[in-house]
């Protein structure tokens, strides 16, 4: 069971990369409803995490990067009508 204080600290670690993780799914999506749910979605996944807690902000950056853009091609394969291509 995660403790308060384990819940408010994930949570404060995760706030920090929550924009660039929006910043990640959007420049890849180029929509703003996608990118959101697919930044949700990676936060998710990092929430559950508990090795991203205990690495360096480099490495939870990368990490972060990393999961977003797998959620980011995981909505565009469900949305292919609504996200962007690039070319």
């Amino acid at each position: 069971m995660i403790e308060s204080t384990d819940l408010g600290n994930k949570a404060n670690v995760l706030r920090e990369f929550e924009v660039y993780g929006y910043q990640v799914a959007y420049y890849l999506l180029e929509d703003e409803a996608l990118a959101e749910q697919a930044a949700l979605r990676a936060l998710s996944e990092l929430f559950t995490d508990n090795e991203f807690f205990r690495t360096s902000t480099y490495i939870q950056k990368q990490k972060t990067k990393q999961v977003c853009i797998k959620h980011s091609l995981l909505t565009r394969s469900q949305y292919p009508d609504r996200a962007a291509t690039h070319g």
